[in-house]
């Protein structure tokens, strides 16, 4: 018999505790679920409700939630799959005693390397502050070659004030959990794709540390930011995080092997004229800015979606990292885009509003993106 796959929701770990015994009362017997939970739920009492049905457990905090062809605020999605135990494994780490997100990812990925021989990885991060592009590279340097790897970036609602990932053994604000699946008995699709326009020249950054960029074409940086929107002034500019700069004007940072990827400003500092952005950068990356083209973005991405669907047109489930920037751009229209992706499966969907997405683009090799939507397609064989 194959997969099946149930969906949840849910604004208290109460009612997920029903629909989960009322899901095991029709006979239905999960191994596994993934959850996306607002941290205006006890997330500690997910996870010990999951243990005690013993369910397998993938979770991540969120800044919104979605299930099927809706979004949803401060309450809790998710799926449960009754997929056989020896075609997926959860791997838990803990980030608080290791030095760096490369760190972590390297450990994560060390663990996984030798569960199957073509596993795919999907990957939630907590960790507010995380350079997330290390956690990416560490990941890969574990992993010791490429493999299929999606995921995101917890949210919380955008308090920033703590971010988890979760599994049945407990929650973590500067760790990951994985899922390791078995490619060759479940297949693993997906892509990473955003519709977000570059404009105006090729800069250089010229002096960065992580994610924090002081120079561009050897200009303080926030100076070339306000110049280049020059409406901005530094009042303006000093109040502006993640749902306001960030939605609107991303760095396309682009690739040697031509692809490129986002990085959103989060805030700019009037002391030192850096820009802070939500992904990690190196001295020498070339960029341009880039803008929504309007909504043509949302058409842009279901296109984009659509080739994926030509692809894996067979689905038992999937799985959506859209980052919290796009929701904060594209307002109450965010829901044509999920619904876009929806239709072309109908197939259960869980996902999340993001702090960063994990994820292949198109043609390029598995990166870390802002201002993304990144989709999973699942379908046992």
């Amino acid at each position: 018999m194959l997969m099946q796959v149930r969906t949840l929701s849910a604004t208290s770990v109460e009612t997920l505790e029903a629909q989960i015994n009322h899901h095991l009362a029709e006979g239905f017997r999960p191994t596994l679920g993934i959850v996306f939970s607002s941290v205006q739920l006890d997330l500690s009492a997910i996870c010990d409700l999951f243990d005690q049905k013993n369910i397998d457990l993938f979770g991540c905090s969120t800044a919104g939630e979605i299930l099927n062809d809706q979004s949803f605020e401060s309450s809790a999605v998710g799926l449960l799959f009754d997929l056989n135990p020896e075609h997926y494994r959860i791997q838990f780490v803990d980030g608080k005693d290791l030095d760096n997100p490369f760190e972590v990812g390297k450990s994560a990925g060390l663990l996984a390397k030798n569960i199957f021989e073509h596993p795919a990885l999907i990957v939630g991060s907590g960790g507010v502050t995380i350079d997330a592009e290390q956690i990416v590279f560490g990941l890969k340097d574990g992993i010791g070659r490429e493999v299929p790897m999606f995921g995101g970036l917890a949210g919380d609602d955008l308090t920033v004030e703590g971010t988890y990932a979760f599994s049945r053994n407990g929650r973590t604000d500067n760790g990951l959990v994985l899922l390791v699946l078995d490619t060759k008995k479940v297949s693993v699709k997906g892509m990473a794709t955003s519709g977000w326009e570059a404009v105006g020249v090729v800069n250089t950054i010229t002096k960065a540390r992580g994610n924090v960029v002081y120079s561009i074409n050897n200009e303080p940086a926030l100076d070339v930011f306000i110049r280049y929107f020059g409406y901005f002034d530094d009042i303006q500019v000093r109040g502006r995080e993640i749902n306001t700069m960030s939605a609107q004007y991303p760095l396309q940072i682009l690739r040697e092997d031509g692809t490129s990827v986002l990085r959103s400003p989060l805030v700019g500092s009037e002391e030192e004229r850096t820009l802070v952005l939500a992904g990690g950068v190196r001295e020498g990356d070339k960029f341009r800015f880039s803008i929504s083209p309007g909504f043509e973005v949302i058409d842009k991405t279901i296109e984009d979606f659509g080739h994926l669907n030509k692809e894996a047109a067979a689905a038992d489930a999937l799985i959506l990292f859209s980052c919290k920037g796009r929701h904060a751009a594209l307002g109450p229209l965010i829901e044509d885009e999920i619904q876009g992706i929806y239709n072309y499966w109908k197939v259960p969907m869980a996902g999340f509003f993001t702090y960063g997405e994990i994820g292949p683009t198109k043609n390029g090799a598995c990166d870390f993106h802002n201002e993304t939507c990144s989709l999973v397609v699942l379908k046992e064989k």
